[in-house]
This record gives C-alpha cells, sequence and structure tokens, in this order.
C-alpha cells in the first residue's frame, strides 16, 4: 500500500455522516413491476427495441445504444412489456422508458434462475480474450460509470486516435460524498472480484498501464480487504487518501494518486490517464466472467432518522416508492428527499420515479441535516475562491450568471464547473452560488 496522500489545499470536509458504514449489502426483493428509462448514460438515450405486449426474460436488451456515448440497456425481469413511452424520473422532469410486469410465473422463474447462475468462463478462459473483445462485450453489457458521470465505460477504455498513451489505470474508491457507504461496501465484501474486473480491464489497455485503487483513510476495513486482493498482482497497487471533497473528481483523484495535472477543459488521457469507479470494476467482471449485464447495484438508503438505513443491491428500474414500502415509510422529521449525496446530489420531487445506473443514494434528510440557511449579500470573504478545487471564482461566476451576462461567465470558465458544491458549502452569507453557476453553465453551453 502507498502512503497517505490528498489533492491538494482546496476542496472541504463536510460531515462525513456514514451512518452506514461497516453495514452488510443487503438483497432489495426482486420487484414484479419496472419504470425502466432509456436515458441511463451522459449521452443520448437508448432506443426502445422492443414494443408493447411483447415478453422479455431476464438480462434480454431492450433499448439499444445510438452512438459511442449511449448505452444498451437491459431488463432485470422476465415480464410482458406494458407500455413504451415517458415515465416519471426521480427529478419530476420525466424521460423515455418502458413499463414491464412480471407475470407469476415470470417471477418465480427469474427466482430459481438467481439460485441457479454459475460462471460464464474461467479464469483461463480471461486470459485468452482479446482487447477488443473484452471491451466489446463491456459494450454489451451497457456499463457505464457508477460514479455517477454515467459515461459509457467501454468508450473511456477505447481512447480516440490521436491520444496520448494510457498509462495509468485509476480506480476511484474515493467515496468522499457524504452519507454513501455503497463503494465502501463493496470493497469490504467482494474486494477479489473488484480486482478481478480490474485486471480484466489491464487486459483490455495494454501491458504496459499500471493500476492504482484511491481509497480514502476513513475506510481502514476496505483499505486492508483490497490491499490483501490486490497483493499478488504486480500491476496493482492501493493508496490512501486523507479524507477530504470532492477527491473522487478526476482531477482531483489524478493528482493525489499520479502528481499529474490535467488542464482546464481536458480530459485524463491527455496525462496518460484513465479513471474508473470500483462498482465499475464489479460490473465488469460480473459482465466477463458470468454474462451479467448491468441491472443492478448497490446503492446506500440512509437519514439520521431512518431506522431501515443500510447498503442495499437494488435492480435498477425499481420503483422508488417499492423501495420505501419494502423498507419502511419516510420519518415524518422527513424534509427533503435526495438522489445521490448531500454535495451533488438532487433534490427528488417526491418518492416517484425509480433507480438507474448512476442512483448511488436514496437520502431521507431531516431539518437538521438539511438546513435552510437565509441568503445575505455577500461579504467579500473570499472563502469560495479558496476551496474551488477548479481554481474558479465561484462568487463573480454566480453573479454574472445571475446578471445574464453568459458571454462573461463562459470567458470566466463557467463550464469548467465541476458542481462539487463547494463554494455553497462554505458562503459565509449562505449564498446560492452553484444554483446561479449552473444556470451559468447551461446558457453558456446553449451559445
Amino acid at each position: 500500500m502507498k502512503h497517505i496522500t490528498t489533492f491538494g489545499k482546496t476542496g472541504v470536509h463536510p460531515p462525513e455522516m456514514k451512518l452506514t458504514a461497516g453495514s452488510p449489502i443487503k438483497e432489495m426483493p426482486l420487484p414484479r413491476r419496472i419504470e425502466l428509462s432509456l436515458a441511463q448514460s451522459l449521452g443520448r438515450p437508448a432506443k426502445a427495441i422492443v414494443k408493447a405486449g411483447d415478453h422479455v426474460s431476464r438480462f434480454d436488451m431492450v433499448g439499444e445504444a445510438q452512438g459511442p456515448v449511449s448505452a444498451n440497456v437491459h431488463t432485470p425481469i422476465s415480464g410482458t412489456v406494458k407500455s413504451i413511452g415517458t415515465i416519471t424520473t426521480t427529478d419530476g422532469h420525466g424521460a423515455e422508458g418502458i413499463i414491464i410486469e412480471a407475470s407469476d410465473e415470470d417471477h418465480a422463474a427469474d427466482l430459481q434462475s438467481m439460485c441457479d447462475a454459475a460462471p460464464r468462463i474461467g479464469f483461463d478462459a480471461i486470459n485468452r480474450l482479446t482487447g477488443d473483445e473484452i471491451i466489446d462485450t463491456i459494450r454489451r453489457a451497457g456499463i457505464v460509470g457508477m460514479g455517477g458521470a454515467a459515461f459509457p465505460t467501454a468508450t473511456k477504455l477505447s481512447p480516440p486516435p490521436g491520444s496520448p498513451q494510457c498509462e495509468f489505470l485509476l480506480i476511484n474508491g474515493a467515496e468522499c460524498e457524504p452519507y454513501l457507504t455503497c463503494d465502501d461496501a463493496i470493497m469490504r465484501e467482494m474486494p477479489h472480484e473488484i480486482i478481478t474486473g480490474i485486471e480484466i480491464m489491464l487486459k483490455a489497455l495494454g501491458q504496459n498501464v499500471r493500476c492504482i485503487i484511491g481509497i480514502e483513510d476513513n475506510k481502514p476495513q476496505a483499505i486492508k480487504a483490497m490491499t490483501v486482493a490486490a497483493r499478488s498482482h504486480e500491476r496493482i497497487s492501493v493508496a490512501a487518501m486523507r479524507t477530504r471533497y470532492p477527491q473522487g473528481g478526476e482531477k482531483m483523484l489524478t493528482k493525489a494518486l499520479t502528481r499529474r495535472e490535467i488542464a482546464p477543459g481536458a480530459l485524463p488521457i491527455s496525462e496518460g490517464v484513465i479513471i474508473q469507479n470500483v462498482a465499475t470494476a464489479l460490473a465488469v467482471y460480473h459482465a466477463v466472467v458470468w454474462g451479467i449485464p448491468l441491472v443492478e447495484r448497490v446503492m446506500t438508503v440512509s437519514g439520521n432518522d431512518y431506522l431501515s438505513r443500510c447498503n442495499y443491491r437494488v435492480p435498477i428500474g425499481t420503483p422508488v416508492s417499492d423501495i420505501i414500502a419494502a423498507l419502511g415509510e419516510i420519518p415524518p422529521s422527513t424534509v427533503k428527499i435526495v438522489n445521490g449525496g448531500t454535495m451533488m446530489g438532487r433534490a427528488m420531487a417526491g418518492i416517484q420515479g425509480s433507480t438507474t445506473k448512476g442512483m448511488s443514494g436514496l437520502l431521507l434528510l431531516s431539518s437538521g441535516e438539511s438546513p435552510q440557511r437565509p441568503s445575505t449579500p455577500c461579504v467579500r470573504c473570499g472563502k469560495c475562491v479558496e476551496v474551488c478545487p477548479m481554481g474558479l471564482e465561484p462568487y463573480l461566476l454566480a453573479r454574472l450568471s445571475e446578471l445574464g451576462r453568459t458571454d462573461d461567465a463562459a470567458a470566466h470558465h463557467v463550464t469548467d464547473c465541476m458542481e462539487c458544491g463547494c463554494c455553497s458549502y462554505s458562503c459565509m452569507a449562505g449564498r446560492r452560488l452553484l444554483d446561479w453557476i449552473k444556470v451559468g453553465k447551461t446558457l453558456a453551453r446553449k451559445k
């Protein structure tokens, strides 16, 4: 294991609130009805390749990727396609999706298939796979980055011609967001599977690529488990990182683990780096070894007053209302429900919508956990500039965006903002800096 490192003096250290740290991974019941969004990646939504009335089997592809930044979508249950059209999403906006319902026979067959599941290939067969075969399997499985960005994994593992040679595969085990412990849980419980997924990606990238797994030092059990699992792998090492938000960001992680700095607007591959999340490595293992597409993920359900808080393995497309029905009612003290963590997550319109590939958390927060501070005029303290990990001037970007001065905001690199929320968190005046910066980013990108 490498010595403790970090990305620098910017960023913040909010209360960690890892209420589910050390909790086991529990199974969410297989749903009888799913609402499967076709917008499961950073790019264009997938195109439905089934129609209402069709019968589908578990793991069937129901949505086909539309371009390199799109991803295939598969069903986690067998059943009948009830409808294709706009479904409700957790943000309340809606997206194109597929509703599938399972009969009693379908449900019983799925439960039996889960008991009968076995690896598709052995480790000797993995060694015989070519890099192209691995990447094609990952592409067909619909795997995307599961740290939140949902960028298609196969595309990231295939840098465009003319890109610098990849030297480092960095695995993000930072999980620096408050409350979230799902990555911690899979590293504690499935370290060897994750390491196998990493080995598979290294085989796809070539012999000269080294891997560093970065884990924050508030996860000692995960560090120990991953270090032991990686011990016999010459090209894989584990690095403990000092706990600091937003260490999981690609620029921060690259700086912490390689000391290389990614230029504004550039991608990690410009510095010979490719970054994947630990959950993505686990999904690669399942796709290549077991032949299972990305149809489920581990997510954290938490909140200080929520008694059923834990890490759960949840089929993708499970309605949020079904999760609440299975785990217990929402506490009366809840004032906000969040998809993701408290820093970069999104407030939900209620318990509508369903889980997606990028949904890492479901938080039920009380007023004490989500205080509403009054907003006052800027006091010119400069704290937002001091903590910004991207080296921006958040106070200025927010004001320019508020005034509609889109060109000026663009000239001051508003589109470089990673939306980490450090500025709003540290603002002494309680200003909604990030909210306005998001407005400025949106308008600048439309220019």
